[in-house]
């Protein structure tokens, strides 16, 4: 064998390929475990898209939450699953109206603020029964100051005051304080794209506010639409109408129903634009106390979206009507009947079934009575009539003293209390009388002149009880819509 230079000596170490087939094929990269299992990164985007929004509502939600509450002075925290007592204020503070728009709605300015509308709410979250009573803003009451003013004037001295100014006036607890000013009220009105309300009737122009509603556009529909600012027009006008301050509480009972039952709808609740600008509407303008979460506002404006009469009662707080006083034109309060409506309502019952009470439907001053002197004592009757005028005096207004005289004969020894049973309703309207004088005898006989009732004061005398009289706002059966309505 020839030896060759240039070959190369096979290394005795090196492992032997010779028998393997060469190839091409080179081994691919592998994609991550999710890109191979698309549905799993598709859950994963969405999973952590939810999560993002749900911590953006939650910041949104703690964040309104914080930019609401206040501390609220004489608010106390009530028991878990008890009944409890919300004080909701509409003030007339022009934050947030410029000169002009106070101009076109009829809200000079004015110093500080004051409660243009004021409702105390009492819940009852076993039953879901709610009794609400309203205070006319000009209700002349002792405030928490000391001084007797007009109840909204409360507010001057702070949210704490106009909360210790009701709990002395009831005697209840305050739970709960929700306040939103003028602008804020426009603004929340506007921001849930407002309220729809049947008007039956046309509305004045009110030089005050500004509101009209005309004929022309009830007859073209009579479910008129409230925007923010037409609204805060209607609540707050009073002089256009008959019933002045007492018609404007009634506006504000229908509105709330209809504003309520608005922002808890379905229509509201899944729309987020209407929730942001609520929010917004509310941040800058809603106020309640620390004890008031917005969870705990949402519950209670629910509660408030159906006023079923079987659940729901309203009333206006107890008054004698409009008169005047160093406070100038005041509504003069029934201080023995709002007693009277409190105490059943910290008892957790219905006002209207308080011992003792005149029926609602009675109109004290279509009961006609002769006061007559039974007795040799001169002066008698005259005296009687003034005290039973007083006794009598309920928010439907006094019995009608008809006939001051000396009786048919001179010597009877007790009180008589006399109707005549031919009369229809004549023994009704003696029983009505028969409350205001305890100690007198009711009987049947005929009567002379043109009364219903006659009491003969005999010489032992006549004792004079107050009466009450509580008369709640009528509440429509629900789905009960005017016919034009409908």
């Amino acid at each position: 064998m020839r030896f060759n230079p240039f070959k190369k000596e096979k290394d005795p170490f090196a492992h032997d390929l010779s028998g393997l087939v060469r190839t091409s094929y080179r081994p691919k990269k592998q994609k991550p475990w999710l890109l191979r299992h698309r549905w799993v990164a598709v859950t994963l985007a969405v999973f952590v898209l939810l999560m993002s929004l749900i911590g953006y509502g939650i910041y949104r939600f703690y964040k309104f939450q914080g930019e609401i509450q206040e501390d609220i002075p004489n608010v106390v925290e009530a028991e878990e699953a008890q009944p409890f007592n919300v004080l909701l204020v509409g003030s007339d503070s022009r934050d947030g109206l410029t000169e002009d728009e106070q101009l076109e709605l009829g809200a000079d300015e004015v110093a500080g603020q004051r409660a243009d509308t004021l409702i105390l709410a009492h819940i009852d979250p076993g039953t879901n029964k709610i009794i609400m009573v309203q205070f006319p803003r000009d209700l002349y009451v002792p405030l928490s100051t000391g001084e007797s003013n007009k109840i909204n004037a409360a507010l001057l001295g702070g949210k704490g005051e106009m909360v210790k100014t009701i709990t002395d006036l009831t005697g209840l607890e305050i739970n709960n304080y929700a306040q939103v000013n003028i602008a804020g009220f426009r603004d929340i009105v506007d921001a849930i794209g407002g309220v729809d309300l049947c008007i039956t009737e046309p509305i004045p122009f009110d030089s005050q506010t500004g509101i009209e509603v005309t004929q022309e556009e009830i007859d073209e529909s009579p479910l008129i639409h409230f925007d923010g600012e037409r609204a805060l027009r209607f609540v707050r006008a009073r002089k256009v109408f008959a019933g002045g301050d007492f018609d404007r509480i009634r506006n504000q009972q229908r509105f709330l129903s209809a504003a309520i039952n608005k922002v808890t709808s379905i229509g509201t609740i899944f729309s987020p634009t209407k929730i942001t600008r609520l929010m917004s509407a509310a941040g800058k303008n809603l106020r309640v106390d620390k004890n008031t979460t917005v969870g705990e506002l949402v519950s209670i404006g629910k509660r408030f979206r159906n006023f079923d009469p079987k659940n729901y009662e309203a009333y206006t707080a107890p008054n004698f009507g409009i008169g005047n006083n160093e406070a100038g034109s005041v509504v003069l309060p029934d201080m023995a009947t709002m007693e009277v409506m409190f105490e059943q309502i910290a008892r957790n019952e219905s006002p209207l079934e308080a011992d003792g009470l005149v029926p609602p439907d009675v109109d004290m001053p279509s009961i006609k009575v002769g006061v007559y002197n039974g007795t040799f004592e001169e002066g008698v009757a005259a005296e009687a009539k003034e005290e039973l005028e007083a006794a009598t005096q309920v928010p439907s207004g006094t019995v009608t003293v008809a006939e001051i005289a000396n009786a048919d004969r001179i010597g009877y020894r007790n009180t008589i209390i006399r109707y005549d049973g031919s009369v229809e309703g004549a023994r009704e309207k003696a029983e009505v009388i028969a409350q205001a004088v305890p100690n007198a005898e009711v009987k049947e006989g005929k009567l002379t002149g043109d009364v219903d009732v006659a009491l003969i004061v005999g010489k032992e005398g006549v004792e004079f009880t107050k009466l009450v009289q509580i008369v709640p706002i009528d509440i429509p059966e629900p789905g009960e819509v005017p016919q034009a309505c409908r």
